[in-house]
């Protein structure tokens, strides 16, 4: 194994087949833009404080129930 975690992850990359290192890129860039946070942060404040409370009685009311019958 090598000494850095860049290093290692780059040397277990090389030995996938093209096809899974394009899925392993896709995947670290997924990770890149989740962890940037800015396209979530323009949303902050914009749900009206009624609408927050409905959707937390909704939540509170009906989460916890399983309707077999709709399966």
């Amino acid at each position: 194994m090598t000494d850095s975690l860049p290093d290692d992850l780059a040397a277990r990359v090389r030995r996938l087949p093209p096809a899974q290192r394009a899925q392993a890129l896709a995947y670290v860039r997924a990770l890149e833009h989740a962890a940037n946070g800015t396209d979530l942060a323009r949303f902050a404040g914009t749900i009206p404080p009624a609408d927050l409370s409905e959707i937390a009685a909704v939540i509170e009311a009906d989460c916890e129930r399983v309707d077999a019958g709709e399966w």
